[in-house]
C-alpha cells in the first residue's frame, strides 16, 4: 500500500510522526509518502521510514502530477481542517481519503469547512476516547479512536542522551507558553519559595519567544518569587530530536489544564493537547486535573489532583501505581491498519 500523509500547517507534526511509526508497525508493508511545508523537509527526508517527500511550497498542480507518478493509493490528512486541506480533499477525490479531526467542535456546530472536509473522508480519527463519545451520531459512525503511542524507529535511534542529575526531578510542560492554555500562575503561586524549593526543574518545551507568547509575564512572576532558575526555557523552541530527548528523560508530564484557563472547556470536550500524546508516546505519567478523571484512557496514564496544593503534594512524591497497562495502547496501531485496509478495500 502506498500511503500519502499530508500536513499543510506548521502544527501537529508530532501526530504525523506517530502515524509514520504506526504505519510501519503494520503486518502488511506500507510505503509512506509525506507532503508538508518546506520547513520540515529535513526532518522527513532524514527518516528511513519515509519513501518520498513533497514540499507544499510547490504548486498543487505539481503535487497532483507527483501523486499520479508515485501511484499513491490512499491519502491521510493529518489535520482534517483548513482551506488548503479542503482544496486538496477536492483535488484528490479520486482517491480514498481519511484524516484526523483535532478539534471536534467543528463537527458539533454547522461549520462549512469542517463538514465539507469530513464528507470527503471515508473515515476519520479522533485522538481521545471522550472526543469520540461526544461526537454527534452522524459523525460517530465514521469516526475511530487513535491513541498516538510511538515514534519512527529511525528517529528514536537518533535521540540525544541527556544527563539528568540523580537528585533532580524533571517535569515537562509541553507547548507554547500561553496563559490562555496553561495555568502557569496557579503553579507558580503554589510552589514553595526558593529557600525551600526541592530539586525540581520545570522544562517549558515550547518556544518561549514565539508570537503571542506569555513568557515575559510568566518570567516576571517567577522572578518575583525568586524561583526563575528552577524553570528551563528554550527561546526558539527545540528540534524534534531534542524535544523528544527531554520527554524521554523527564519524570512526568504536566499539561497544566485547569478550570481557571480560558481554553479549559475546549480541552475538556473537543480537543486533545499535545502534552497528552507526548506522555503517551514516552509512557510518562501525566499529572492531570481531576476534571479528566472520568476518561479511561487518561486514568490509565495519569495521577490526578484537584487543587494546586494537591499538585505540589504529587510533585513531592510521585505515586508508584502501574500505568499504561490497558490493551488499547497497542491496539491503536491495529486500529490504523484496520481502517487503512477497509478504506482501500472499498475503493
Amino acid at each position: 500500500m502506498r500511503l500519502l500523509l499530508i500536513e499543510p500547517s506548521l502544527n501537529h507534526h508530532e501526530t504525523l510522526l506517530a502515524l509514520i511509526a504506526h504505519a510501519q508497525a503494520q503486518p502488511d508493508p506500507i510505503e509512506v509518502f509525506v507532503a508538508a511545508p518546506s520547513l520540515y523537509q529535513s526532518l522527513y527526508t532524514s527518516l528511513d521510514e519515509v519513501r518520498r517527500y513533497f514540499s507544499l511550497s510547490d504548486s498543487l498542480e505539481e503535487m497532483m502530477t507527483w501523486v499520479q507518478e508515485e501511484k499513491i493509493e490512499l491519502v491521510l490528512h493529518n489535520t482534517a481542517y483548513g482551506r488548503l486541506t479542503l482544496r486538496l480533499s477536492r483535488l484528490l477525490k479520486g482517491l480514498p481519503q481519511i484524516g484526523i479531526v483535532h478539534d471536534t467542535a467543528k463537527l458539533h456546530q454547522l461549520s462549512f469547512m469542517g463538514w465539507s472536509i469530513a464528507w470527503h473522508l471515508s473515515g476519520f480519527f479522533v485522538l481521545r476516547e471522550k472526543l469520540y463519545r461526544n461526537l454527534p451520531g452522524i459523525w460517530r459512525s465514521k469516526a475511530h479512536v487513535l491513541h498516538l503511542t510511538d515514534l519512527p524507529a529511525s528517529l528514536w535511534a537518533r535521540l540525544p542522551t541527556l544527563h539528568k542529575p540523580n537528585h533532580e526531578k524533571w517535569i515537562a510542560i509541553p507547548g507554547r507558553v500561553e496563559l490562555k492554555r496553561r495555568a502557569y500562575l496557579d503553579l507558580i503561586q503554589a510552589l514553595p519559595p526558593a529557600s525551600k524549593m526541592p530539586a525540581w526543574r520545570f522544562l517549558l518545551l515550547g518556544p518561549a519567544e514565539a508570537p503571542y507568547s506569555d513568557w515575559k509575564t510568566v518570567a516576571f512572576h517567577l522572578r518575583d518569587r525568586g524561583i526563575l532558575s528552577y524553570f528551563q526555557v528554550f527561546p526558539q523552541g527545540l528540534s524534534f530530536r531534542d524535544y523528544h530527548a527531554y520527554l524521554r528523560a523527564c519524570d512526568a508530564v504536566l499539561p497544566l489544564i485547569h478550570p481557571s484557563t480560558p481554553y479549559f472547556k475546549k480541552y475538556l470536550q473537543y480537543q486533545i493537547t499535545g502534552a497528552f500524546s507526548s506522555a503517551f508516546t514516552h509512557r510518562k505519567p501525566l499529572l492531570l486535573h481531576s476534571a479528566f478523571a472520568d476518561e479511561e484512557d487518561l486514568r490509565d496514564a495519569s495521577f490526578f489532583y484537584s487543587t494546586p496544593s494537591e499538585l505540589i503534594e504529587l510533585l513531592h512524591a510521585l505515586p508508584t501505581k502501574p500505568l499504561y497497562e490497558k490493551p488499547f495502547w497497542e491496539q491503536s496501531k491495529q486500529t490504523l491498519g484496520n481502517l487503512l485496509r477497509e478504506v482501500r478495500g472499498r475503493a
